[in-house]
């Protein structure tokens, strides 16, 4: 059971009128799942929100890797489901020109595993909601996660929990 009393507390961090936001030294051997939690809100013509592993020296893992299923429920129209396969990152929440106000829970799997896929799933809201999964197709061992934003974050706010 993921949640609840089986999380324990690793850290947390926020930025203000950044574009990206690095979050690092998260992801260790002692533990296999983790989950994030980001809010915030993105500037007046924020429209892509993305993230991506990073190793320890701060650099991008899975360039051209991730892969990619969302279901999303939009506020004026029935559901639609995206698809990406090979791409440099992957969204994490799907904001609209009206409403900026995002927030995602994140559960990462084998991120630090230099012999298992790192793969997530994901669950959303902003004006939009969604549910994604996401697969890593390399086993580079990532110790932590860059959310990023095609402009700036006012604010973002990210918390991050081992499960037991």
């Amino acid at each position: 059971m993921l949640g609840g009393n089986n999380l324990e507390f690793i850290k947390s961090q926020s930025a203000d009128s950044v574009s990206s936001l690095t979050v690092n030294s998260i992801f260790s051997a002692d533990y296999d799942v983790y989950e994030i939690y980001v809010m915030g809100n993105g500037s007046q013509n924020v429209s892509s929100l993305s993230a991506e592993f990073v190793d320890s020296g701060g650099s991008r893992i899975g360039t051209g890797a991730y892969d990619t299923a969302i279901h999303r429920l939009h506020y004026n129209q029935a559901f639609d489901d995206v698809r990406t396969t090979g791409s440099n990152s992957f969204e994490f929440a799907f904001t609209s020109h009206i409403d900026h106000d995002f927030a995602t829970k994140l559960t990462v799997f084998n991120p630090f595993s230099n012999s298992k896929f790192t793969y997530a799933n994901m669950q959303s809201a902003s004006q939009t909601a969604e549910k994604n999964i996401v697969f890593c197709g390399v086993t580079t061992s990532a110790t932590g996660i860059k959310f990023s934003a095609n402009q700036s974050f006012t604010p973002v706010h990210v918390n991050v929990y081992g499960v037991k």
